[in-house]
């Protein structure tokens, strides 16, 4: 078997960032495994690493309680640090901030155009057309080709943030919940729909 081969029967690959992988890229990565596995499983592999990564720790309790309200566990979750090598094995890398975004492309600039915040992501979906007959991963490969296109600075650049919540009171992680989920849910139903056009 080719390494291409390889590559390709691990399906989609996401990469999501963030700063210590203890609450934010953790959630983000089981809510978009969960719902990716619904429309189409075991098309997609996401994963996720801090740029300052806290190794080997647990998710934050917090995490724990938001996730389950969720439907779904964080358990066996262990925080590890990005490296280049994750970042040249990612189909798509999504941060948490524009911050976080710089560090993945000057850690390997040749990942510019397959890494946006989630919520830019989520802000350029709308504008890209699918390819419905396509499978999964020859269609977001197609998106993810696409979506670099489209970037546009919104009106308030901070949009695109969403908000660190660690070391913060529990309003601090709803807040942030509210801005993760429904950007994660997007990205998920944006799937669904094409794999519906498609069935």
């Amino acid at each position: 078997m080719s390494a291409e081969w390889s590559l390709m029967d691990q399906g989609f690959t996401v990469l999501v960032i963030c700063t210590g992988n203890v609450c934010r890229s953790p959630l983000a990565e089981r809510l978009l495994q969960d719902g990716f596995d619904q429309s189409a499983p075991g098309q997609f592999v996401v994963s996720s690493a801090g740029t300052s990564g806290l190794i080997g720790w647990d998710v934050e309790p917090k995490i724990v309680e938001i996730a389950a309200r969720h439907g779904v566990s964080m358990s066996g979750f262990k925080a590890r640090e990005v490296t280049a090598q994750l970042v040249r094995e990612a189909d798509l890398i999504l941060t948490m901030t524009r911050d976080h975004r710089s560090s993945i492309v000057q850690l390997v600039p040749a990942a510019l155009r397959r890494t946006f915040t989630l919520r830019e992501f989520e802000r350029i979906l709308p504008q890209v057309p699918a390819e419905t007959a396509a499978e999964p991963s020859q269609r977001w490969h197609s998106l993810v080709a696409l979506a670099q296109r489209h970037r546009r600075r919104p009106e308030n650049p901070s949009f695109d943030d969403i908000v660190d919540p660690y070391g913060c009171r529990d309003k601090v992680y709803e807040q942030m919940a509210a801005e993760l989920v429904p950007a994660v849910k997007a990205l998920v139903e944006w799937e669904r729909a094409r794999a519906e056009d498609a069935s």
